[in-house]
């Protein structure tokens, strides 16, 4: 069957959103108000946000197909959500008495799609792009009854794999819970007890021109105590604090992402982490394991103040009760810990790779189906 080879501006309009003021914010729902939605609110059912109605709105329903525009967003196709969208997203407006919506979405989220929208925003000083650099896109179009065939195919296969998908996320949810347990019973300690307070330093020593690698709340991974993305020396910085490889890192800012790091360099960090310095009766391992277990954690949370950006308290933090163990017993428990965290670590990779095996098998199916009937 032959069909028909056309602009992708031909059968598809798009438009950006809006960015109002973040003065007009409001984090509760209120008559005139609408929900804002946000790239983030895609991955998040918390912290929404709403703005006033306007004319200067522009309005996405659940069934519209956005896409991202900046940055590491760029090419994310996102639907299931209504209200004012941002201007990181741009909403498809295809015509549908020539292109199925859900047609659209798979070609949309394959390599005929992606690679060269990624070309063209490479190419941008901010990473991103307009509506007027993908109009022009070729774009292989099969007749209505034909874009329902093939969206039916996908349907039924993807159906199957996002099942077997669903099933190692699952997984993986149960593998992190029993990491939770797991620190909830080693640190079910019957010991004498001590205030934070009389063996940790809160270390607040300026870091400002330092000229030090330096580490922001992005840079540190939730619960798992890694460094994610670049450490960069900045040409400048506000003020920050100094740290060495005897503190441990704990992010105060939404301390519910459990963000604690124990650097071995010396370094620059942001003011939305406390530096934390233990005495020599505490091995700072212990100390950031203590930090992670559900119980401090949920202390945490519950003494935090800011409703829309959570923040620890640390005053409330040094009073909290700390467990006067021998340093070899600390070493005990941290090597139990770690020997089992190890194994974890192990099978969340294998399972996390399972389930990349099959999200590049839909996308080797959406070739198939769609990239070779336009070759």
């Amino acid at each position: 069957m032959s069909y028909k080879i056309v602009k992708l501006g031909e059968i598809c309009d798009f438009q950006g959103g809006s960015q109002p003021p973040k003065s007009n914010f409001i984090f509760e729902p209120k008559k005139d108000y609408i929900r804002f939605i946000q790239i983030r609110d895609f991955k998040s059912d918390k912290n929404f946000t709403y703005i006033p109605i306007s004319k200067k709105n522009n309005i996405c329903k659940n069934n519209d197909i956005l896409i991202g525009r900046y940055g590491a967003s760029v090419g994310k196709i996102l639907t299931g959500l209504s209200g004012a969208y941002n201007v990181a997203l741009m909403k498809t407006i295809p015509n549908e008495k020539i292109i199925d919506k859900k047609f659209l979405y798979y070609y949309l989220i394959s390599d005929l799609f992606q690679k060269p929208l990624k070309k063209i925003s490479e190419r941008s000083a901010q990473n991103g792009f307009s509506k007027d650099n993908i109009y022009n896109f070729s774009f292989t179009l099969p007749t209505l009854l034909e874009q329902q065939h093939i969206v039916a195919k996908l349907d039924t296969a993807f159906a199957e794999i996002d099942k077997t998908i669903y099933t190692d996320e699952q997984k993986i949810l149960k593998i992190n819970l029993f990491k939770q347990a797991l620190l909830k019973c080693e640190f079910n300690i019957d010991s004498k007890k001590t205030t934070l307070s009389k063996v940790v330093e809160y270390d607040k020593q300026n870091g400002q021109g330092s000229n030090l690698p330096y580490i922001g709340m992005e840079n540190i991974s939730g619960e798992t105590m890694k460094i994610v993305g670049e450490i960069n020396v900045p040409e400048k910085t506000s003020s920050t604090f100094k740290f060495n490889n005897s503190h441990v890192l704990f992010g105060r800012l939404r301390p519910y992402l459990k963000k604690v790091l124990i650097p071995n360099f010396e370094g620059q960090c942001s003011t939305e982490i406390f530096c934390l310095k233990p005495s020599e009766k505490i091995n700072k391992n212990f100390l950031a394991y203590w930090l992670l277990s559900p119980s401090v954690s949920y202390k945490i949370n519950n003494s935090s103040t800011g409703a829309r950006m959570p923040r620890a308290n640390m005053k409330e933090l040094l009073n909290y009760q700390f467990p006067v163990l021998s340093l070899s017993k600390q070493q005990q428990i941290v090597t139990k810990i770690d020997t089992a965290f190890a194994t974890i670590d192990i099978l969340k990779k294998i399972t996390e790779k399972k389930i990349t095996d099959y999200q590049s098998l839909k996308l080797s199916i959406l070739s198939q189906e769609i990239y070779n009937k336009a070759a």
